[in-house]
């Protein structure tokens, strides 16, 4: 079974993350994780420790009157972000899920670099469900008790199908074969397709080229580039047969990734990704990070357990 654990602010978009959870691993309930960041506004505790949730239940009734309506889940004092990897490293869970809204947004609870923070740290995959509206970022309780009240009945019924079609971006980076293992390990329904993306303007290739000499930072001609594209295309459709067939194609892997997503074909997009700036070595700049802000369907992100943890 796959234990997944879900940061849920009550948006509508980590509402969308704890459905499409719940859709894609049925044989077990998510876990449900809402950590408060600081205390209530004129409680002072007089003293400069954390107090515990437990000790004073009347100050998070909302909190938990919301966490019962969804089925229950576990209240938490802390930075979001922390707690999450906390657990994740503690072994607590197969995959963190979470809600982002917006083009460049990311839901309340995962303000500023919070999400990227879980992304690139965590040790486990992370399930990123993305909403386009901006507005999803803010809590339903709070935002519109009648929103609220409908998003509850909806997550009541019936669950779709676990995820039927998945499309893994694959560079053959250690992080990209994880993403593509834990599909096949925890999604076995799925139908799954590998695809590799040759990037034509890009100086870097994602593996070696013993033949082909690499073009210069400075001053490289078409035909350079050509005839190490030509040789990139050859490599990746060997190694993409050696994991069992998939497609190799020319272009912006980011555009590609999200053009392949928008087209209904799929239900999710597994990439990896590097605690190195966060990114596989395919997806250089902000590549994997816009996939994960703008993709129409999830975003699956797997990073290299043997790179070394961040110290907690």
């Amino acid at each position: 079974m796959t234990r997944v654990l879900v940061l849920m602010d009550f948006s509508a978009a980590a509402l969308g993350a704890l459905r499409v959870a719940r859709a894609a691993f049925p044989e077990q309930s998510p876990a449900v994780l809402h950590v408060v960041p600081s205390l209530p506004v004129g409680r002072v505790t007089g003293t400069a420790d954390v107090p515990d949730v437990g000790a004073h239940p009347e100050w998070y009734a909302q909190e938990r009157g919301a966490l019962a309506a969804l089925g229950g889940g576990e209240l938490a004092l802390g930075h979001p972000a922390g707690e999450a990897l906390r657990r994740a490293r503690a072994g607590e869970c197969d995959v963190l899920a979470l809600g982002t809204a917006g083009r460049r947004g990311l839901s309340r609870l995962l303000l500023g670099s919070v999400a990227e923070e879980v992304i690139r740290e965590s040790p486990v995959p992370v399930l990123s469900v993305h909403s386009p509206d901006p507005g999803d970022h803010q809590p339903l309780p709070v935002l519109s008790r009648r929103r609220w009240l409908r998003a509850l009945r909806d997550l009541e019924q019936e669950a779709d199908a676990p995820v039927p079609r998945v499309l893994v971006l694959m560079d053959f980076s250690p992080a990209a074969r994880q993403a593509l293992a834990f599909v096949q390990t925890h999604l076995p329904g799925a139908e799954t397709e590998v695809l590799h993306v040759v990037d034509p303007a890009s100086l870097v290739v994602p593996f070696p080229l013993p033949d082909v000499p690499a073009p210069p930072l400075r001053g490289v001609s078409s035909a350079m580039l050509e005839e190490r594209n030509a040789a990139w295309e050859q490599e990746a459709r060997a190694r993409v047969a050696e994991l069992g067939g998939g497609e190799v194609v020319r272009g912006d892997p980011a555009q590609i990734a999200l053009d392949r997503a928008a087209s209904g074909e799929y239900d999710l997009l597994a990439v990896g990704t590097s605690s190195k700036g966060g990114l596989s070595r395919l997806m250089l700049g902000s590549v994997a990070l816009r996939i994960v802000r703008e993709s129409p369907i999830p975003v699956l992100t797997a990073r290299d357990l043997a790179e070394p943890q961040p110290d907690i």
